[in-house]
Parts: C-alpha cells; structure tokens; sequence
C-alpha cells in the first residue's frame, strides 16, 4: 500500500439521518478516486458494514471496519485491527444500546452511549482515532480552551490503547478555528507522544448530495433547515474526494496525511473471512447419517407403492449428496428439531382434544418447498416429486450462503415459540434479524417537505397522491399535477422534486424482520453488535437478512401468517357448532363448489386470490385445479406484471379453452421446456434460472447470481455484466442475437418481486383450503377470518342453526333464521356480509353505537392487508358524538 491518503472516518446512510449515501456508492467513489483502503464509521453501529465490506471486495479494495462511539457523551474513532479487536467493538457497541429501550425525559428514546470504563476493558485489537472535530473527546476541550482537561483523557486513553494504537484526529470541515483546534491537538500528540492522523469526517460520497444531508440532519431534530443552522454542516467538505485534495487540505500536517497510510496497513482484520460463525450442529460428525437415516424411514411413509417412488428415492439420493458435498446436513437437522419444538408448543396451545391437533404446527413456504429432504422430515407440507419442483433454485452446489428455510405458523403459536427458541439455545446466542425502513416516495415527501419549511397540508396533498412504485417522472409529473405547474417551479418545491429522487431507497431507521432469527454456537456479540429490539425481552442483531446471508448467518424464518390463524379457527368453530372435525390435509382437491367460486371471482376473505387484481384476473383465467392455482398466486405480482407476463398468459388460456389445438408460441424453441406450465411466459423465480441454463448456458450458480443481481439491491452495472454474458453464451449455442436480447429483456423485467414456484405451490394449496372453507362453512369461515384480521367489536356468535350464541371477540355472520340456503347460493351472499351480520346480533352489545361500530369495522383489514370489500358511508354515524 502506497503512502496516499487513505479515508479513515466516513458514514454511510446507515448513520440514521445523518450520512446521506448508501454503502456501495461511498465504496465506489473511494475506488474511483483511486484509494487503496476506506473505513466505514457509522455512527454506534455495524448496520452496514458487511454491506460495505462486500462493496469494497468486489472493487478490489480492503474494507476498514470501524464504529464512530459514543463515549461519555463524546465521540471516538475506533477500527478493527484483528478478530479480538472486532470481538471487542461488537461488545462496546452491544453495550451502548442496552439502554437505549428506555426513554427520556420528554418522551424520546435514549442515545447509544458508553463509559470511560467500559471503553477501557474492551480496548484491545481496536486502533483509537480522538474523534471528531464537533464532538470528539479531546476536540471538544480543546476549542474551549481546556488543554488540561484534554490532555488528561488523551492520555486515559493512551494507558487503554498505548502509544501504537492511539491517535489524534485531525479535520478540515472549513468551520472557523479549524487551525487553531488542529494546533492544539497537535500539541496535544506531542505530549502524548502519539501520531496525529488526518480524516475527511465523509458523510455523501458526492459533493451534489450535501444539500440532503443538511435535509436530513433537520428531519432528525424535527426543524426546518432554518432552525438548524448551527447543527448543520454548511458546505461540501464532508463528501469523498481524491487523495491529492485531502492532502492539500492537511498541508500544514503533512505528517498526519500520510499517518493514514499507515494506520491502514495494520488492518489485518477481513470482515467478509474473519467471523468465525457456527451454528448449532454444524460439526457434528455423524449429521450426514442421521440425516440420511431421517430421510430413509420416512420415504417408505410418504410414497407407499406410489409410482413415483422410485423417482423420489433417487431425487433424494441426489439431495442428500448435494447437501454432503456442502456441509449442510447439521443445518437441516437444526431446522428439524426446531420443528420438534414447535410441536411440543403447539401441543400446549392447542391442547389435546382441539381439532386442531390434527393439524401440523407450521407450514413451509419459499423455495424450501422444492426440497424432498424438507418434504420427508416435516419442513414441508408440498410433494415436490408430484409438483414437479425445481431444486436449484433453493439448494445447488454452487450456493455461497446457507439457503433460507421460511416457517408460516399460526399467530398464537408464533408468540409462544420465539421465547422457547431464546430460552432452548440462550438467549446470548439467538436473537431475531433486522431490517430497515427505507425511503419511498410518501415518506421522503413528508420528511423532507416538512424540513424545507413548505405548507404541511400541501406536502401531505402531493404525499398521497405519489404513486407507492412510480417513477422519478410520476413523480414529478403528480407534484405539478397537485399544487400547479407555477408553484411546483418555485425554488423549495423544485428542492423537494430534487432532493426526494436522492432519499429514495436509503435507509431512515432500524426495525425488527416479521421472524427471521439468527442462532450460534458461541455469544452473538462476538460476531454482531446486539440490542434490544422493541419486543421486551428479546435482541436483535444490526445486520439485516442480506446481511446476515452474506456473514454466513443461519437465519430461521418463524413466521405469523394471519390466514393460517384464520384457517385453525374455522376447524374449531365447526367442530363446536356443527360436531364435525375437518382434516384440512384430507379435503378432495377437484371440489367442483370449491373452483367455481374461485372462477366467479367469488374469493373475498380468501388467502392470496382476494384483491381486486386478482378477482379481475380470476374471472379470465378461470383455474381449474392445483397446478392453475399455483400459477394464479404468482402471477399478479410486480415480477410477472413488470416482465409483461399477465396479458400473454390470460389470452393463451382463453385461446385454449376455445381451440385445446392451439400452439404456445415460444421465442426459441430451448424454451419450452422452462415455460410449458405458464404457457410461454416467466411467472415464476425458478423460471429464471431455467431460461439462463437452456439458452444462455448459464451453471446452477451463474443463473442464481443473475435472479441475485435482479431481486437484491438491483445494480444496473451488474445487471449489465449479466446481459452480456448472457446474450454472448445464447448466441454462441446458435441462438440469434435479436431472439438473446428479446429473452433476456423479459428477464430483466422480471426484476419486480414475484415468487419462486414452491412459495406459489404452498399459497396456492392455503388458498384453494381457505376458499373451500368459504363455501362450504361460509359463516365459520367469514368470523375466524375477522378474528385473525384482530376485529374490532366484542359481540356475539350465532351459530348458522340459530341455537345459543357464544361470545367470540369478532364481529360473525351466520345464516338468516329458518336456514335452508344452500351454500353455494349463502357463499354467494357471504360476499354482502352486512345485513346477515346484523340479523346474527353482531354489534348488539354496542346497542346505540352500532352504525358508528359498523363503521369502523368497515375501516378494518382483512388478513393479508387488503380492505374488506363492503359498502362505507361517507363519514361515521354520528361523528360528533363520542362512543
């Protein structure tokens, strides 16, 4: 490594509202710039690091890991030297939010903050930098004038750190008395006796985006930009720049510029090799007989004379190896035993006698599915040999991240099962995921329309009529729409339309994964900063799910799924009202009921298949088993919809019932085989890496790599490098150039989220359960379904025969007294639940407030989300009264 300047104190977007780009962009400008090695500081936390540290690998520099600290209320400087250095930092920083649950005086969460003390028993492998120029430990005396009280902590730190790990910081923010403050640290290391380094403080990788730096240090103390002058900080000396312009600023401290340099070399320590993570299991010995033994016995259960049989023998002859030649046998056995638990909690929230018993305590969901290995030890509930299932897309022996395992369970079994995961493995080796809520239109428009002082009822009117996924042109196009082509060219409305692109995407604040946890064998905060999350009594680790799949993290999905809720109370209540016990497991699957409401778009309530979209699209399709179903979960997503799916589909479909000769065209007939069940169109994930492998040649771990680069943190650049591997390896097996560009445009567009085909199998299967539900036991049906949309009124249940009501916590609906509908017809009228609702009792025990109850209801959701499709009044009943 050169003696260049190398920058040693940046801060990525990760700095909630405070540095303003994302990790990557900073990675790119230092190499741009031509720096041989760059630090990522973010403010008390590693959010970004591992981000970060794959950035820079992929750029071909070294990535500094380091953390600006709270300490005592000061700022510090710290970087990763070696693994006991980063063990050490990730303690301090786990430390320093441990009270952060806690809050202020005026109501606001407390600071990450550590002591002096804690600092110095965590010091070693760590290289200290004095911090910054606003808030640094020795910087704030120093401009006070307090040389004492500064040369008395400097040399507290140096007795922790000693003289080859301690350094003082120096910084040029262009702020008056910049020398001066530099001269007296200087000073300051002469009587220490310990370099000065230089730090350009970098908080934007471009000089463009200080202006929404400013705008976000106003959005983090709730002021506009005109109130926060002196917090703010005023220029562009905080955005990356070349070597030669930070040594030119640090020409009167030569010395310290080229400090960097050296400081540098002494990272040994490499983020993205140096974790040491184990999961439980991982080496055990004898996990590939055990596993294979698992497998083995229940093969024989679940294929008894079947002819595909021998099919699937040899399908898992093949996993097993697969998962032998990647260690991952311990991992499997992991996921079972948590399953075990799972039983075991179901058991007691279920009890013995419950209907439910006869249900499994989860389902799995995601490309899992697509596994026999998961499908013979309970992981999941779909056949894969009789979907036809496509494995690679989960497990391949090119993968270089543990493949994702995703567990949907009922709501009140959820709740109980993350605690018992604590308590089995300690609650100091498992802890849930991250993940953070990022900028999109409506929330940048009213942060940074609110910091730029603009009128709050003109902000919120442009705010809400911001398409959700549009464009920076719809964008644009619906401002001027909204306030006036005049208005919208003022100078604060065009720094909106400017600055709101720029947040878009970068993260505002850290939040908790819906049930993603992560397990180890040692302490977590060895290998991840933890803190408490907003569940008391549990932690999360500061790396989100990608995070955690780069560290080589076993992540566990435990996740709540209303309608499965909704679904295990439907059972119950029919078992209570009619003494019938119902084995969703056993339902017949070509129940002609069942398809034709689901043809007539007849679905309100019902898992997936219930938006507007999909009734729409329903009604063309007309699904007439399983394998129809599957594809109508998948397809009306933005994936299929963006890729130009959804149209091709439905006219191929209406075509064939009206000529079942008709031929699917097919770009190039390589494809057909990939694109035969979606009748020549990409609606499934799989789908991608098929299409990749028959044209382009593409290996097992190139077409994954391609489905990575289109649905994570998409990078055109790196989608440019796909494309042209792509088209090269098409047109090299013959394939015409046009036809390669035409293919891989769809692919592109692809790029939207949508779904693996097993993730669509396993909702397709609950759909087409939770519809025949709906028909059959309508009544049952529409209560739990409101009781798992957690209901809003207390009233009473009337049971469809008219006898004893029951108090269910939901508002119900049950046939109209004297009975004799037919279900098909009370299905039908199930749609228009409000008057069989009220002629039930429902809202009787809001006696004069049931048309203002009624209301709300209206207002309520149903599982997934989506509104529930009944008639609203135009404002609440009796609005002016209280309830």
């Amino acid at each position: 490594m050169g003696a260049g300047y190398v920058e040693l104190h940046a801060h990525s977007a990760y700095s909630f509202l405070d540095g303003a780009s994302a990790p990557e962009e900073l990675a790119a400008a230092a190499s741009m710039h031509g720096y041989p090695a760059v630090a990522l500081t973010d403010h008390d936390g590693l959010w970004g690091s591992m981000e970060f540290a794959h950035a820079c690998k992929g750029l071909g520099m070294k990535a500094i890991t380091g953390v600006e600290l709270t300490v005592a209320g000061r700022h510090l400087t710290l970087l990763v030297e070696n693994r006991a250095g980063y063990r050490n930092l990730c303690r301090l920083v786990t430390l320093g939010h441990e009270e952060t649950r806690r809050q202020t005086a005026d109501g606001r969460p407390q600071n990450p903050t550590v002591s002096l003390e804690q600092l110095e028993r965590h010091a070693e492998g760590l290289i200290c930098l004095s911090g910054c120029a606003r808030d640094g430990m020795l910087s704030v005396p120093a401009v006070s004038g307090d040389l004492a009280q500064a040369e008395s902590l400097g040399r507290r730190l140096l007795g922790a750190f000693g003289r080859d790990r301690l350094r003082i910081e120096l910084q040029r923010p262009f702020w008056r008395r910049d020398r001066e403050r530099n001269r007296a640290l200087a000073r300051i290391a002469q009587r220490l006796e310990v370099p000065c380094v230089a730090t350009g403080n970098v908080h934007c990788h471009h000089p463009s985006r200080a202006r929404l730096q400013d705008a976000f240090v106003a959005v983090r103390l709730h002021s506009p930009l005109d109130q926060t002058e002196p917090d703010r900080r005023g220029n562009a000396s905080s955005a990356m720049t070349s070597q030669a312009e930070m040594e030119w600023r640090f020409r009167d401290h030569p010395e310290a510029a080229a400090e960097t340099a050296r400081v540098a070399e002494r990272i040994e320590f490499d983020l993205t090799t140096d974790l040491g993570y184990r999961y439980p299991g991982a080496e055990d010995p004898g996990a590939d007989r055990k596993l294979a033994e698992l497998c083995g016995a229940r093969l024989a259960d679940r294929y008894p004379g079947r002819s595909e049989e021998t099919e699937a023998a040899a399908r898992l002859d093949e996993e097993l190896r697969v998962i032998r030649v990647l260690g991952l046998s311990g991992f499997f056995l992991l996921h079972h035993e948590l399953l075990e638990l799972a039983r075991e909690v179901a058991h007691e929230v279920r009890g013995d006698s419950s209907v439910r018993a006869l249900m499994p305590p989860g389902r799995g969901r995601g490309s899992s599915v697509s596994s026999i290995v998961c499908y013979l030890t309970g992981l999941s509930h779909i056949d894969p040999i009789r979907n036809k299932l496509l494995l690679g897309r989960f497990l391949n022996e090119e993968i270089t991240a543990l493949p994702d395992i995703d567990l949907d369970f009922p709501r009140d079994l959820r709740e109980k099962l993350i605690p018992r995961v604590h308590d089995r493995f300690g609650r100091e080796r498992a802890a849930l995921v991250a993940a953070f809520s990022t900028y999109r239109w409506r929330g940048a428009i009213r942060d940074l329309g609110k910091a730029l002082g603009l009128p709050a009822g003109d902000v919120e009117r442009v705010a809400r009529t911001a398409d959700v996924y549009g464009d920076l042109e719809d964008f644009m196009g619906g401002a001027a729409d909204t306030i006036g082509a005049r208005r919208a060219r003022s100078p604060r409305w065009q720094a909106l339309i400017e600055l709101c692109p720029e947040a878009y995407g970068l993260p505002r604040h850290v939040s908790q994964h819906p049930g993603g946890m992560v397990i180890a064998t040692e302490p977590l905060i060895d290998v991840c900063p933890v803190q408490p999350s907003a569940m008391e009594g549990r932690n999360l680790v500061q790396w989100d799910k990608d995070s955690c799949a780069d560290a080589g993290f076993l992540k566990i999905d435990l996740l709540g799924l209303g309608m499965l809720s909704a679904v295990e109370r439907c059972v119950e209540e029919i078992a209570r009202v009619r003494d019938q016990r119902i084995d969703l497991s056993r339902v017949p699957y070509d129940d002609t009921a069942t398809y034709e409401a689901i043809q007539m778009a007849e679905t309100t309530g019902v898992f997936q298949i219930e938006s507007r979209a999909q009734m729409q699209s329903l009604r063309r399709t007309r699904p007439e088993n399983l394998d129809d179903l599957t594809v109508q979960v998948a397809l009306v997503r933005p994936g299929p919809i963006q890729g130009g799916a959804v149209h091709p589909y439905i006219e191929r479909r209406k075509r064939l019932r009206e000529d079942p000769g008709f031929e699917i065209p097919y770009l190039h007939p390589a494809l057909e085989p990939a694109l035969k069940d979606t009748l020549g169109v990409i609606v499934f994930q799989d789908q991608v890496l098929e299409v990749s492998t028959a044209l382009a040649g593409f290996s097992a771990g190139d077409a994954e790599g391609l489905r990575r680069a289109m649905s994570r943190k998409r990078s055109d650049a790196a989608m440019a490098v796909y494309q042209q591997r792509f088209v090269e390896g098409a047109v090299g097996r013959g394939v015409d150039r046009d036809i390669a560009e035409r293919v891989f445009e769809q692919v592109r567009g692809f790029s939207g989220f949508g779904f693996p085909k097993a993730h669509a199998a396993a909702f397709g299967l609950l759909a087409y359960q939770s519809t025949w539900l709906r028909v059959h036991y309508a009544p049952e049906f529409l209560c739990a379904a409101e009781r798992a949309a957690d209901g809003l009124l207390s009233t009473r249940f009337a049971d469809p025969r008219g006898t004893a009501a029951r108090d269910h916590g939901a508002a119900s609906a049950r046939q109209p007294r004297g009975g004799g509908v037919p279900g098909r017809a009370w299905a039908r009228r199930a749609s228009r639940p409000r008057i069989h609702r009220r002629r039930a009792g429902a809202g009787d025990r809001c006696a004069g407030r049931r048309a203002r109850a009624w209301w709300a209801l209206r207002r309520g959701r149903r599982p997934g989300g989506a509104l529930w499709c009944l008639p609203r009044h135009a404002r609440a009943p009796g609005l002016g009264r209280g309830m």
